[in-house]
């Protein structure tokens, strides 16, 4: 671990510059303005040899105290924890001691450079070893001077290599500081001590007033230059809803060219947009995968898309571009996060019922969510602008001959992103939903009880009209299979803690290894993307 090796911090050198080692750490104090930060990872003798191996921090600024400028990058530990991700960036905080202030961050790079150690020694002269010298000048009269030989020496070290560089080119974030204007509106007042408590405080500390003062997490999304200039999107809709005024609050949709309607639209889609035939063709899409997906769409109007994914076993960047040509995508109302086949409109058929979203959750009473885990932790949440993974160029690689098919090391590399185990979308009596949140359809829940309320309530009491909250199913059915299906996980949880297997580690673990099945088909975004 880089955390546990010795750690060596350089800078840039000029001729003017004094190295001093102090308690293991060795570094040198330039005179530039640009500055870099290496720390070694052991010996290592992969590619070079018996040199070690070193990583750069070019640190924006004047350094003038090195513990200052580590506190600055958060630390040693801090420095070692980023290292140790491929895919994070370097903070850099100003005030590091103001919690409220947001930082600049740094691009990783692979690089190829040395580090030298340049050490020049001086040897001190006595007065007795410098002899005078008699210059003449233009008036004819003498001048006596000192004159000393060079006695400096100049040593170089190699190092090591430096391999990976963090480049700080990115703009800072806005930065809000904790002030209140005083009384006469002539000054301002920090009032960082009222909102940061200083050490252990008193129960009384949260009772007294504090001024309102609530930044974001990040102001910006973006820290690169853009060549914006206040102008609209150009391929922005325009008949859009969103005032003229409002320039963008996120970033648009990638729809791919898929189509999305709302339960309010008073038509639905009969045609694909022109774009989606020709994007499957430049996607080199096999016939054979559309003429497939047609079919199922055949069989069964309404799709959930991860239900398509274990049934075709398709992964889902092919589904991404192959479902606009067939489908288009309801978010809104009881076919909510699911694929309808272009042209049928579910709420004109009474029978299409069994296709509605039941979205079911885990319940909070007797330990049982905490024996599912939750697909997102709000504890390991990482900010956006901390994370350049966006960033990274991907390798294009060819995995068979035939372009629209798989070849083996794809199946393996598909097999293990995608998750396609029926448990995805289908619930049955003694199974354990993967996720604390799971949509899915009536037609996929194959428990004799819920089918039984299901078809007694449709021929009782089914609505005569389809409404957007409870569709084509009378008011109440919903929550009745809900209760259901979680006394059946309740039972199998008991039964499971009694023979001691408990949730296999593989299930617990599940989401972390795989996308959630509400991930494409409970967002407009996901979907389309």
């Amino acid at each position: 671990m880089i955390c546990e090796d010795k750690v060596q911090i350089g800078f840039l050198m000029n001729s003017e510059h004094e190295m001093t080692e102090s308690s293991g750490i060795s570094y040198c104090i330039s005179k530039l303005s640009i500055t870099e930060f290496t720390m070694s990872q052991g010996n290592t003798s992969s590619g070079t040899g018996k040199l070690r191996q070193f990583m750069c921090i070019e640190y924006p600024g004047l350094v003038e105290n090195v513990p200052n400028m580590i506190e600055t990058l958060g630390g040693i530990e801090k420095i070692s924890e980023v290292y140790c991700e491929d895919n994070r960036r370097m903070e850099l905080r100003f005030r590091p001691s103001d919690v409220y202030c947001k930082p600049t961050c740094g691009e990783r790079h692979n690089s190829t450079a040395l580090l030298l150690r340049i050490v020049r020694k001086k040897k001190k002269k006595k007065s007795s070893d410098c002899q005078p010298e008699v210059v003449n000048g233009d008036g004819g009269e003498g001048t006596v001077s000192l004159s000393q030989p060079d006695s400096s020496s100049i040593k170089t070290e190699l190092l090591g290599v430096v391999h990976t560089t963090y480049t700080f080119n990115n703009m800072c974030d806005f930065q809000y500081l904790p002030l209140i204007t005083s009384e006469d509106c002539m000054s301002h007042v920090c009032v960082y001590d009222q909102l940061v408590p200083q050490g252990m405080e008193s129960a009384d500390w949260l009772n007294q007033s504090a001024p309102l003062y609530l930044p974001p997490a990040a102001f910006t999304r973006m820290d690169t230059p853009q060549d914006y200039r206040y102008r609209r999107e150009p391929n922005q809709d325009v008949k859009s809803k969103t005032p003229q005024n409002i320039i963008c609050r996120t970033r648009q949709r990638r729809t791919h060219f898929a189509i999305f309607s709302t339960f309010k639209d008073e038509e639905i889609p009969k045609e694909p947009l022109p774009g989606a035939m020709s994007q499957i063709r430049v996607k080199f899409m096999d016939k054979a995968l559309y003429q497939g997906l047609k079919d199922a769409f055949h069989k069964r109007p309404i799709w959930s898309k991860n239900a398509l994914r274990v049934w075709l076993n398709y992964n889902s960047d092919k589904l991404k571009y192959l479902l606009p040509t067939i489908s288009y995508y309801f978010h809104t109302g009881p076919w909510r996060n699911l694929w309808v086949r272009l042209g049928y409109d579910p709420r004109k058929d009474p029978n299409a019922w069994i296709y509605q979203t039941f979205d079911y959750r885990i319940r909070q009473a007797g330990g049982v969510k905490t024996k599912i885990e939750a697909k997102r932790s709000y504890s390991n949440y990482v900010l956006p602008y901390k994370s350049s993974s966006a960033s990274k160029r991907k390798t294009s690689v060819i995995q068979s001959l035939h372009l629209g098919e798989t070849g083996e090391e794809g199946i393996g590399e598909a097999a293990s992103g995608d998750k396609t185990s029926d448990e995805l979308y289908i619930f049955r009596p003694g199974m354990i939903p993967p996720y604390r949140q799971m949509f899915y359809q009536y037609c996929d829940i194959q428990v004799p009880e819920i089918q039984k309320l299901l078809e007694e309530s449709i021929l009782s009491g089914a609505n005569k009209v389809c409404s957007e909250k409870h569709g084509w199913l009378p008011a109440g059915v919903e929550a009745r299979c809900r209760d259901i299906m979680s006394r059946l996980i309740e039972k199998t949880l008991a039964e499971r803690t009694e023979q001691g297997e408990g949730l296999e580690e593989e299930e617990l673990r599940s989401n972390s290894d795989s996308d959630s099945p509400t991930e494409g088909n409970s967002t407009e975004e996901d979907a389309a993307e």
